[in-house]
């Protein structure tokens, strides 16, 4: 996930002056650029409605299917939310572990 801050942030590390060597810079450059290879928060949003729909359609559908009450639609719908979230926190998670470690790794690399 990238915000305007971070890009900015990645961008000013990248291009300031430093005392590192040659390729501890390279390193940390190349680092920096993989803050801007994440999929677009669009996309992740577009993800998160769309399927939340669906499993307000599949809600729906089973429901009148069966003549119940909007239980399963209410049901499959916060399913779906809660769902979507626990998956976006844990593969930020793993994002922001992975770039940490490769950080880490390149200002250590002698």
């Amino acid at each position: 996930m990238t915000h305007k801050f971070t890009r900015r942030i990645w961008s000013e590390t990248a291009h300031t002056p430093s005392l590192l060597s040659g390729s501890q810079a390279s390193k940390l450059t190349k680092v920096s650029s993989l803050a801007t290879h994440t999929p677009d928060s669009i996309t992740k949003g577009a993800e998160i409605a769309g399927t939340v729909l669906v499993f307000f359609l599949l809600g729906w559908f089973i429901d009148r299917r069966l003549d119940s009450t909007p239980w399963f639609m209410i049901s499959l719908v916060v399913l779906a939310v809660v769902a979507q979230f626990a998956k976006l926190y844990y593969v930020y998670n793993a994002q922001m572990t992975n770039l940490e470690a490769a950080r880490r790794e390149a200002v250590h690399a002698k």
